[in-house]
């Protein structure tokens, strides 16, 4: 599979606004846990299935700015749905918030690694180039 550089830079920058994401994801969660006693709170979660969506359909897409595409669609803070609320009003569910750090935890890693892997393949490509 032959890539040319600008479409090797759009998978890079993909994989780097992932890797952003996943890291929001975490200082979300970190923000609900610090809240977990606090009357009223109510946890939140990034909506980021859109923004991705919209991120690979843009970095792919060699009509569109990729950049500027993902500055138009900003991920999007959203109340969690679903859980149970507290008397005191508090709907933080710290077994689902953990669940969630490990979630993103993992996917920041496997961005990582496919990060590393496209660089390896950039610079094997340098070195045969010589």
């Amino acid at each position: 599979m032959n890539m040319t550089l600008v479409e090797m830079d759009r998978y890079v920058n993909l994989l780097t606004d992932f890797m952003d994401v996943q890291s929001r994801r975490a200082e979300i969660v970190a923000t609900n846990i610090a809240n977990a006693d606090t009357p009223g709170f109510k946890a939140m979660e990034l909506d980021f299935r859109e923004y991705l969506r919209t991120a690979a359909e843009s970095a792919f897409d060699p009509q569109e700015n990729s950049q500027a595409a993902m500055m138009e669609t900003l991920p999007q803070l959203v109340e969690r749905e679903g859980n149970a609320v507290s008397i005191d009003g508090n709907s933080v569910d710290a077994g689902q918030e953990m669940a969630t750090l490990a979630n993103a935890g993992g996917q920041f890693m496997f961005g990582a690694q496919m990060l590393q892997s496209r660089f390896r393949a950039i610079r094997a490509a340098i070195r045969e180039g010589r």
